[in-house]
């Protein structure tokens, strides 16, 4: 297990990146790596957009809908890559709470943007413009 100022290397990453000291930005590939995998947008976006503060596992899966274990690899993805925090308290029954943190906040303006394209564009096909033939 990767400590939270660890950065995640995904496989056959280069090492000389820029991701193994911390001093200098991951490539935009380790950060697509991250958001690409199913629901990791959908929580980040829950975290960013829809209120700060902590929420508890089963609080984000009855938002979400997601099955427990794929939730449990997602919230484990985003916390190793630094984008939340996760605090286990020691009380019965057990209690999680996970939190974006300064880093993942820092996508807010990338979640506007996708906001601002989805209300300027649909996910439906552009019609075909004619292509002109030349005569001759």
């Amino acid at each position: 297990m990767t400590k939270s100022n660890e950065r995640v290397r995904r496989p056959g990453a280069r090492a000389d990146n820029g991701c193994e000291d911390g001093s200098e930005g991951c490539e935009i590939g380790e950060l697509f790596h991250v958001l690409g995998k199913t629901h990791v947008l959908d929580i980040l976006h829950l975290f960013i957009h829809e209120g700060a503060g902590p929420r508890r596992f089963v609080e984000i899966q009855t938002r979400l809908g997601m099955s427990p274990n794929t939730l449990s690899d997602r919230l484990k993805d985003l916390v190793e890559a630094g984008l939340l925090s996760r605090t286990a308290y020691n009380e019965i029954p057990p209690r999680v709470d996970y939190e974006a943190t300064a880093k993942g906040s820092d996508l807010g303006p990338v979640f506007e943007s996708l906001r601002g394209w989805a209300a300027k564009h649909t996910l439906k096909p552009e019609s075909a413009k004619p292509v002109a033939m030349a005569v001759g």
